[in-house]
């Protein structure tokens, strides 16, 4: 079989065409005042469809519910897994999905933004929490999430999706704790979105501790670029994020990395049916009790 460089170089250069549409879309549209926020958001959407496997569902509008009755704050574009987690709770229009659901969540912002406001809406997403009290069959046996020490409290991947062509390096220091991956319209010139990944030099293993067991205070440091002795030097957990960029093509580059940790995450986080069960029997132990009828 002869190698055909002829098909890897059209699909390089559709997903650098595509990226420079999708800006000049976005900016002629901002220009005449005709794209809503809602259509923003439809444009991302769309592309994260196009690059993120069908097993996940894809909703704009969304807020994440935990089974402490915690709430985020509005989620313009949430990715979550109903293959598992089939679960999403809805109040008219409103959908009301479950944090152990969801893989990832996409701020999307125009030409300005406040660093407070997406500090407070990245806070409100951390501080849901995952229940370990999932139980699901096995082929020989049945299991309890409680035991799964390395899947202790995910946490989704968040990305900040931005046109905007004046941010700085130092507006990007300023939130590279709050977001994995940010899109952004960095050069006027080029017209282009560039991604940056403030910890894309840290290793798989890294990033699947950070994802799957998420702690408050984690520890950004965290020295985990060792060598492995299993894969002598080779891809593996040990690898860094890096590795998988493709030069000059930060579109092509983002469907390589950010798959890549998303089968780190979610495969699956067993359901805990008794902690909602439990949350929906207190609220409705406390209506009996407002209206006297206990």
């Amino acid at each position: 079989m002869t190698e055909n460089k002829d098909v890897f170089k059209k699909i390089y250069e559709n997903y650098d065409s595509l990226n420079k549409k999708m800006v000049d879309e976005m900016k002629l549209s901002s220009i005449h005042g005709s794209l809503t926020g809602s259509q923003r958001e439809e444009m991302w959407m769309n592309f994260f469809r196009s690059i993120i496997p069908k097993k996940f569902s894809i909703s704009q509008g969304v807020l994440i519910i935990d089974s402490f009755g915690n709430v985020s704050s509005e989620v313009d574009i949430a990715v979550y897994d109903e293959q598992y987690t089939p679960y999403v709770f809805q109040y008219n229009s409103l959908k009301f999905i479950p944090i152990e659901a969801v893989a990832v969540v996409i701020e999307c912002k125009s030409l300005s933004f406040e660093k407070d406001k997406l500090d407070t809406w990245a806070s409100n997403i951390t501080k849901l929490k995952t229940e370990q009290c999932g139980i699901a069959r096995t082929i020989t046996k049945y299991a309890n999430g409680a035991g799964v020490v390395t899947q202790t409290r995910t946490t989704p991947i968040k990305i900040l999706a931005c046109l905007r062509n004046n941010m700085k390096d130092e507006t990007v220091n300023k939130i590279k704790d709050t977001f994995d991956f940010i899109i952004e319209e960095r050069t006027e010139e080029e017209c282009k979105f560039e991604l940056v990944i403030p910890n894309e030099d840290k290793s798989l293993e890294w990033w699947g501790d950070r994802l799957n067991n998420h702690r408050d205070n984690y520890e950004q440091d965290q020295n985990l670029d060792h060598v492995c002795c299993v894969c002598k030097g080779g891809f593996c957990t040990k690898s860094p994020l890096n590795k998988l960029k493709v030069c000059g093509n930060p579109f092509l580059s983002l469907n390589m990395q950010l798959n890549q940790l998303l089968m780190l995450i979610n495969n699956p986080m067993l359901f805990p049916h008794y902690a909602y069960a439990k949350k929906f029997n207190e609220i409705a132990l406390s209506m009996e009790k407002e209206k006297g009828e206990i």
